[in-house]
């Protein structure tokens, strides 16, 4: 019994001489842990897992930090096989898409995690895919953090998503998210003017927005207000697509609009959906012709004839990112899975 003690106050005390004369010896348990967070890729968490054996010392103050990274790469592994996808394959694409997949709030949550180390990573289609307010919030809460700074285009349309969703959303880009956005497909989800009012502000200062759809979202003459009213001259500086089709617009908001491209906003609009699906008078509809007219914009006032719940712009993406979704899985799918993982180390 003596010797056993012995024996475990004799570990114990190479233990403390280990942390106390190697690299990390000065370091407190915290410190280690925010080293170990920085390192902690979920998709590929080798270089943590490999810090933690370099001496015997730093297992017992990582053990907790380990912890969390074995949960969150169970999590990650779980999604990219939803996705047909290896965490390798994952850490280095550009687009993600969700295109044949349901998803949930908590698949949502996870690829927030993840897309923080997702350095490529340009467009994200989301479409119809039931995301709901609680779905975006989940997300927004991980891009608020700063993640995906290179993504570029969302494709978020038909989602069911509400004011709720839409000010998550707002909030994130206020807080910096998305700072190379150039494309946010809204349309199909029944924002409201509440939900508007709350994504107009960081929308209309975004700098690289270029292409913002609004297709039936139930926006009324107030919500189109607080989005093109009064606007600056560093508003929407960038936009050249704007999507307003099939709301809840009447004349105000026409005027409203006009008011806008006459006083010189939206310097590079080019393209305005924005006359079917309203009540407007035809004196409306012609001041409307007539100001695009003197800005050069083109007005598409027909009804897109492809997919109901989607934009003409957005199903011509759908078309693309499918095609690429059945060649990856021609290619490879579930096969590259096993395979990616096989590198990864056993937690």
């Amino acid at each position: 019994m003596a010797h056993r003690a012995t024996r475990s106050a004799s570990r114990a005390a190479r233990i403390a001489e280990a942390v106390a004369t190697g690299p990390f010896g000065a370091l407190s348990h915290d410190e280690l842990g925010v080293i170990v967070d920085g390192l902690a890729d979920p998709l590929q968490p080798v270089v943590a897992v490999a810090l933690s054996s370099t001496c015997l010392g730093l297992r017992t103050p990582l053990r907790a930090a380990l912890e969390v990274l074995k949960e969150r790469h169970s999590r990650a592994k779980e999604l990219c096989r939803k996705m047909h996808m290896s965490c390798e394959r994952t850490r280095t694409t550009d687009h993600w898409s969700f295109y044949s997949v349901r998803v949930t709030a908590a698949d949502m949550a996870t690829l927030g995690m993840v897309m923080c180390w997702l350095p490529a990573l340009q467009e994200l289609y989301l479409s119809e895919r039931g995301l709901g307010d609680a779905g975006l919030v989940a997300l927004c809460d991980a891009l608020a953090q700063g993640a995906a700074p290179s993504l570029t285009d969302v494709y978020l349309s038909s989602n069911k998503i509400g004011p709720a969703g839409a000010e998550a959303l707002a909030a994130a880009l206020s807080r910096g998210a998305l700072p190379n956005l150039k494309m946010l497909c809204l349309h199909g989800n029944p924002l409201g003017s509440p939900g508007v009012a709350a994504l107009a502000v960081p929308l209309r200062t975004h700098p690289c927005l270029n292409f913002l759809s609004l297709y039936e979202c139930r926006i009324g003459d107030k919500g189109l207000a607080s989005l093109v009213g009064n606007l600056g001259k560093d508003d929407f500086k960038a936009l050249g697509l704007l999507d307003l089709d099939t709301n809840e617009l009447t004349d105000e908001s026409c005027t409203t609009i006009v008011a806008a491209l006459d006083n010189g906003a939206m310097p590079e609009i080019n393209q305005l959906l924005m006359l079917e699906g309203h009540a407007l008078s035809e004196k409306a509809t012609d001041a409307f012709r007539a100001s695009a007219g003197r800005r050069g914009i083109t007005i598409v006032d027909e009804v897109y004839e492809g997919n109901s719940t989607q934009g003409f712009a957005e199903d011509m993406a759908a078309d693309q990112i499918g095609g690429m979704d059945m060649a990856e899985d021609q290619n490879g799918g579930m096969d590259e899975v096993s395979e990616g993982d096989s590198t990864q180390p056993d937690m």
